[in-house]
């Protein structure tokens, strides 16, 4: 199925529950909650968070957090813990104080260190520990707490840790409770430890025990994937994130490597890693907001196995996991470096990601003959995933060059995915530009192209087989292809998605319109929405600042469209140096109502004409909104 899917997203609608600002929130807490919207790193900007933990109950993710002082004074002044909620790693709740070191009566510290929470038979235990009086538990029958001391004293201080030297050897410790039920402690600072616990959560069962990895400084975290053990943990000072697996919690670990470099303007980090709702995080803390290593903030990001269940390396990331980052900073665009052109965008079920392809812009005469694709957790920091198809080379037999505007598709196959990938390039047989499709197991490639092509005849007897456009329809589920330079034409794809049914295609050129106003050029685009199948396409010449979009709605994915009576919806803007803002594709973020439109415009240092301003074009990405009825709002573009 095709998403024009984007995560790019306004602050959406919160639960009406109270709201408070940030300065309502005492150190001490109280007893109104607090919500905020994820727009990127750090996680957390109304307060200092550091040592994040992660707990999964049912629909809903829970973070615990410790809580530095402002002023990045020196050491680390941590009177409390908090802990915050999630449904959708977007929206977030902070629920009052739910435990402070003063509630621990044993200790002498004053800091609340590094602290984890774990659910068991319907209670909340978590295993906390201060500078240098050990580790304690407290209880709690709800996962916002209040917590409460469980057993009086400490669970582990320095004397139960042998060889150690240091007080704070007794810090950071992580839980985890195997599939047979058996559950385990870890924790340590420069020598790392582990022993069983206790059904009841609150002894521990057997000797203490070394493990020994390399370079361990201390903040380990235990989790289990695919039968493997994984020990993440800080290494080195300053500290970076590395990790070892195995295949016993007793070991032997193997070391793997790091995964994340050092966390900036800080000396410590800290890791957790979950999976939720089929999707893995990675959390930890920077000295973010203007703090240091004494006044830290706590990030997430995406995180990645490899197919050996290795990790993948983890770059700290202005978005992080936020889908509201990117088109909100007004900042952000062109999102892709270089100059590219006529912008498809997918979301892929099957990697979680998001994709862009483009005619790769800069060379005269749009020679460009290859397609480079270009991935995105987040819609603000792209990869790129390399060339997906050279049209010029062994990939595609029938055609020598032109690779222009591609659209792609996603269908679910049997067990897998599948990925359509249509685009046009120059057929030598009768000089003229034609549409090939491409197919491929993975949305980066390798696509294998057919031998010859889908379309490569006007149904109007001129104009370009170019700026293809492919469309599932959630009605009937059946999808159809798009196309056309100086016409617009539509048909039916058979089931291969390779092959267009002949006798469907019909001309849907909307009639009128002017240069300033519809005129019907190239690049069609169709997306569905409440009923209404949309159509957008591109008015005047690529290489002219007029170059823009304008709109219609039909009842049918081959209907007579009916331009809007304000279709203009992608205008150049002077003032902001914005030229040429057209041909483009659309994607909705997913479960949500919210759009965004992709496209290119002119570079504004090319606008002159003896610049060959059609060929330095970008690829920028901006809000698209409704009306009401309906109707597309004029859309603003952003720099």
């Amino acid at each position: 199925m095709k998403y024009h899917t984007l995560l790019l997203s306004l602050m959406c609608a919160v639960p009406s529950v109270q709201t408070v600002t940030a300065s309502d929130i005492s150190a001490d807490g109280d007893s109104a909650l607090y919500r905020f919207v994820n727009t990127g790193n750090p996680l957390i900007k109304h307060k200092h968070t550091a040592d994040p933990a992660t707990l999964v109950i049912g629909d809903t993710l829970w973070l615990y957090t410790g809580t530095d002082e402002p002023g990045n004074k020196p050491g680390y002044h941590m009177p409390n813990w908090c802990v915050f909620s999630t449904t959708d790693m977007q929206h977030w709740t902070e629920y009052p104080m739910p435990l402070a070191v003063k509630d621990f009566k044993w200790d002498s510290s004053h800091a609340s260190y590094a602290a984890q929470c774990i659910e068991r038979d319907g209670r909340y235990y978590y295993f906390i520990s201060t500078n240098g009086s050990g580790i304690g538990v407290a209880v709690s029958d709800t996962p916002q707490g209040p917590f409460k001391d469980a057993i009086g004293k400490p669970l582990i201080t320095m004397a139960d840790c042998e060889g150690a030297n240091h007080s704070w050897v007794s810090i950071d410790p992580t839980v985890f409770i195997d599939d047979d039920g058996q559950a385990y402690l870890f924790w340590g600072n420069q020598l790392c430890y582990y022993a069983k616990l206790k059904e009841n959560m609150l002894e521990l069962d057997g000797d203490i025990k070394r493990v020994h990895v390399p370079d361990f400084t201390e903040a380990p975290w235990i989790h289990k994937r695919g039968g493997k053990y994984y020990l993440i943990y800080a290494a080195q000072w300053p500290e970076k994130i590395a990790y070892a697996m195995s295949d016993d919690i007793n070991g032997p670990w193997e070391y793997q490597g790091v995964i994340s470099e050092v966390a900036g303007n800080s000396n410590t980090t800290h890791p957790a890693i979950v999976e939720f709702k089929g999707k893995n995080y990675f959390f930890s803390h920077i000295g973010g907001l203007g703090g240091g290593s004494g006044s830290r903030s706590v990030i997430a990001e995406p995180l990645e196995y490899n197919d050996d269940g290795t990790i993948r390396p983890i770059h700290a990331s202005a978005a992080g996991i936020s889908t509201l980052y990117s088109a909100l900073d007004n900042k952000h665009n062109p999102i892709l470096p270089g100059f590219h052109a006529d912008p498809e965008i997918i979301y892929s079920n099957k990697t979680g990601k998001y994709y862009i392809y483009s005619t790769t812009d800069g060379t005269p005469g749009w020679g460009g003959h290859y397609f480079r694709v270009y991935s995105s957790h987040n819609l603000a920091d792209w990869t790129d995933e390399g060339i997906m198809l050279d049209v010029k080379g062994q990939q595609v037999p029938w055609a020598v060059g032109n690779a222009w505007a591609p659209a792609i598709i996603e269908r679910k196959e049997d067990d897998g995915y599948k990925y359509y990938f249509y685009f046009s390039g120059h057929n030598p047989l009768n000089n003229r530009k034609a549409i090939g499709v491409a197919v491929a197991d993975d949305p980066a490639g390798p696509f294998y192209a057919l031998d010859t092509p889908i379309v490569d005849k006007s149904p109007v007897g001129g104009g370009q087989q170019i700026d293809v456009d492919v469309f599932h329809d959630p009605v009937t589920g059946k999808y159809y292809l798009y196309w056309g330079n100086g016409y617009m034409a539509g048909a039916e794809l058979n089931d291969d998605l390779t092959s267009i049914k002949e006798e469907t295609v019909t001309v849907m050129t909307p009639e009128g319109g002017t240069l300033d106003t519809y005129a019907f050029r190239e690049a069609p685009y169709v997306f569905f929405r409440n009923g209404v199948y949309y159509f957008m396409w591109s008015v005047d010449d690529t290489g002219s600042p007029n170059y823009h979009v304008a709109y219609g709605t039909s009842d049918a994915p081959l209907g007579k469209i009916k331009v809007a009576d304000q279709c203009n919806v992608l205008v150049q803007n002077p003032e902001k140096k914005i030229y040429g803002p057209a041909h483009n594709s659309v994607i909705n973020i997913p479960g949500t109502d919210e759009w965004r439109i992709v496209y290119h415009r002119i570079h504004p240092d090319y606008i002159d004409r003896d610049k060959m301003p059609g060929i330095h074009r970008q690829v920028c990405i901006d809000r698209l909104e409704f009306n009401a009825d309906g109707t597309i709002k004029p859309v603003v573009p952003t720099k």
